[in-house]
């Protein structure tokens, strides 16, 4: 059935439910799914009435779950995940994986590790279309806003299976402009000397914030950047001094890394995915490929 037909209770109306109870709104689920926001609100109806019950209650923050619809939703999105998995295997009927797989990785993962590799990808691989999502990354598997997730910190809460794959290096760069007008700091007691750049928004952030901040000893910080490369520009504009993963400092000629033995950390770097995905062809294709980049790769990885 097309999505824009008269609504019923078929597995359409179904699919329309779940992206409304993960997105909380009509427009942001009609934009996952190509569909008008009175489509899809044609459609929740639609179900309601062949329900008889009501599924969401509008709220200020957008659309909440009823206790039916709460209901309903432990039920659909096991289906949901099963379809997704039928489909996967009647594309890859002729032995070669074929689908869309949406990867979920922390900004300049790609740019300047994995880049360099996935004309590779794509030559072994040419049925497989792989969908970078840095935005809102960590993505989540649950709600199928990625299939595949690289984490660092943890493995997160959402019980996917993977493991680790690395280490992810993390130092203080300096431009050369800024060394050659300010120097460097040799010992702690001079960190205050210097214009350091502080960390905003995610978990992922504060984990570099507080490691910055024991290095520094709270030294002074003037700016914040929720994201790694406005960071990377900012030190490469000669604003400050900032940790960065070693993967995004080492990429710039223009900087420096500070005193790399004694301020050097790291940071697990995880690959995983759902449970009812680890086996489908594309899926299983596309984190083999990144597990066997990250060991081929760990010592860059790590920034030695």
């Amino acid at each position: 059935m097309n999505s824009d037909e008269t609504p019923g209770a078929g597995w359409d109306a179904y699919r329309i439910f779940l992206a409304v109870a993960e997105a909380q709104s009509l427009s942001a689920a009609g934009r996952r799914l190509s569909l008008s926001h009175a489509t899809v609100g044609r459609h929740v109806a639609a179900l309601e009435k062949a329900l008889g019950t009501k599924l969401f209650i509008r709220e200020p923050a957008g659309y909440a779950l009823t206790a039916a619809g709460e209901r309903l939703k432990a039920e659909v999105e096991p289906m949901a995940m099963a379809a997704e998995r039928a489909i996967r295997a009647a594309t890859a009927d002729d032995g070669e994986p074929r689908g869309t797989v949406r990867v979920s990785t922390a900004p300049g993962i790609t740019a300047h590790w994995l880049m360099p590799h996935l004309p590779g990808f794509h030559e072994q691989y040419p049925g497989i279309e792989l969908d970078f999502v840095t935005e809102s990354w960590p993505a989540s598997v649950r709600r199928r806003e990625a299939d595949i997730v690289i984490r660092l910190y943890g493995p997160g809460e959402e019980n996917l299976v993977g493991r680790k794959i690395g280490r992810l290096g993390v130092a203080f760069y300096a431009s050369k402009s800024y060394a050659a007008d300010h120097g460097l700091p040799t010992k702690r007691e001079e960190w205050a000397e210097h214009s350091i750049l502080g960390f905003a928004g995610s978990s992922a952030n504060q984990e570099l914030a507080r490691w910055s901040a024991h290095v520094t000893r709270n030294a002074a910080t003037h700016l914040r950047f929720s994201s790694q490369i406005d960071t990377a520009y900012a030190v490469l504009a000669g604003v400050g001094i900032s940790a960065l993963t070693c993967l995004t400092g080492d990429a710039y000629p223009q900087l420096l890394r500070i005193s790399p033995e004694k301020l050097y950390s790291a940071t697990d770097i995880w690959l995983l995915t759902h449970p009812d995905l680890k086996d489908t062809p594309p899926v299983r294709a596309a984190m083999d490929f990144i597990a066997a980049r990250a060991k081929a790769d760990r010592a860059r990885l790590a920034g030695r």
